[in-house]
């Protein structure tokens, strides 16, 4: 049983298994299982390397270097404020975007059959 695409995608950024939607992919926070507990689906062959990685640094560095900007200018934030909030809120959005990121990664290898 698959999945179209969208859903497989949805299905892999929650950490479920992109081809049946109902496995987990991850065994722990960033290790991908060996495969899917419900469809059998082998995970050992997909790599995504540092791919997840350079979306999540330009995402949450983007989000963090704006947010300090509009709190310097607009909102005239002290500098230890700043150093307290930004580089904290950067650090969290980074943990929550990588396994989602990596999961999405993984789908995209899966849907255009990538292998080594």
């Amino acid at each position: 049983m698959t999945q179209d695409s969208k859903a497989s995608f949805w299905a892999a950024a929650l950490g479920r298994c992109p081809v049946c939607g109902k496995g987990k992919l991850f065994r722990s926070y960033l290790k991908v299982a060996q495969a899917c507990s419900a469809c059998a689906t082998d995970f050992k062959a997909e790599d995504t390397g540092d791919g997840p990685v350079v979306f999540v640094i330009l995402i949450a560095g983007f989000v963090a270097c704006a947010g300090l900007f509009v709190s310097l200018v607009a909102w005239n934030w002290s500098i230890m404020t700043l150093l307290a909030v930004w580089p904290a809120s950067a650090a969290l959005m980074a943990l929550i975007l990588m396994p989602v990121l990596k999961g999405v990664m993984i789908a995209a290898q899966i849907r255009h059959k990538v292998r080594d």
